[in-house]
């Protein structure tokens, strides 16, 4: 074979190589550009989360300069312009009324006489879902935008948008999420309104052996900062004296005791039964009194801002023992 024929026969290989070369580059184009799209959408979600992130910062910090500037004012009235002289006009003209399930932060029994600082009306359809609470006052004013600023805060740490630094560290010596509550000493009185579960609202979180870290106690609740698996317990005693030894109790012959979650963000008013446990009571002849133990525990997986608290059927058969009664929780992993 000549020279010019072997110079021919290379320039073909040469080009074939090169015609391969363009088409395979040419398959893996579809993929770089899927890869491109997906990392620009990575950018768009991370550049839309932080603008409603700043968003929602903004909104509270105006929120909280409005709240100031009128609790300034109303405490500090010889400075014109009066704000809180003008609400009063305002407010002498026209009645402010919001649903009370819009500012109203909990089912706790504190957080509902919270509600009795505003006018309270029936609504249209006379259900207690659909009452409102109405302002007369710049005082009144002030309680409601700061109950709304509060709740506004709670749903959004519950939806995870706002991030509690409960510093979770898992390095070894360092504590975990946790609570132990103990039992009050008070008297809990059995409330007049009917039911079969009512909550305690009341125990001790910072004396004794009682302790908080990395939790909050509010109006007898746990609420749980930084999202995991907890195990969660609770021990209740309780003590029936007979005034008659021997004679049939027309009573109810059980004890329930109960774990609940609440959630503001939760479907069905929020709350939601964990765990329970009911004890059948028994009476023998010329018995003086009845003594029962319940204990609950299990693990769950909860998230931030569920609020964990317990209900039993009968308050006022709990011993005052703060080591006999007790509610807690920790962080599992």
């Amino acid at each position: 074979m000549s020279g010019h024929d072997k110079e021919g026969m290379a320039f073909i290989k040469g080009s074939g190589g090169n015609t391969n070369g363009k088409l395979n580059g040419g398959h893996m184009d579809p993929q770089v550009n899927l890869s491109r799209q997906v990392r620009q959408l990575k950018n768009y979600v991370i550049a839309l989360a932080v603008l409603l992130s700043v968003a929602l910062l903004i909104l509270v910090i105006t929120f909280s300069i409005l709240f100031a500037n009128l609790k300034w004012d109303i405490e500090n009235h010889d400075h014109p312009p009066k704000i809180g002289a003008q609400m009063n006009k305002v407010l002498e003209k026209e009645e402010l009324c919001l649903s009370c399930k819009e500012v109203r932060l909990g089912p706790s029994v504190q957080e509902d006489l919270m509600l009795d600082d505003f006018k309270r009306k029936p609504g249209e359809s006379g259900r207690k879902e659909d009452e409102q609470c109405c302002v007369e006052t710049p005082t009144q004013l002030l309680k409601i935008l700061r109950m709304f600023v509060e709740k506004t805060y709670r749903e959004q740490m519950a939806q995870g948008n706002i991030k509690i630094d409960s510093s979770t560290n898992t390095e070894p010596g360092v504590m975990k999420p946790a609570a132990h509550l103990m039992g009050s000493v008070r008297k809990l009185e059995q409330p007049t309104v009917p039911g079969r579960q009512f909550p305690i609202s009341h125990w001790v979180s910072n004396d004794d052996l009682a302790f908080t870290s990395k939790v909050q106690y509010r109006h007898g609740r746990i609420v749980i900062l930084d999202e995991g698996l907890y195990y969660v317990y609770s021990q209740l005693s309780f003590l029936e004296v007979f005034d008659k030894p021997g004679a049939i109790d027309t009573g109810s012959q059980s004890l329930s005791h109960y774990i609940y979650r609440y959630n503001i963000i939760y479907p069905h008013g929020g709350e939601e039964s964990m765990i329970q446990n009911s004890i059948t009571k028994c009476w023998g002849q010329n018995k003086a009194f009845g003594e029962y133990t319940s204990y609950l525990g299990a693990v769950f997986h909860l998230r931030q801002g569920d609020e964990l608290f317990v209900k039993v059927s009968n308050l006022s058969l709990i011993v005052r023992e703060p080591k006999l009664n007790y509610f807690g929780v920790f962080k599992v992993n």
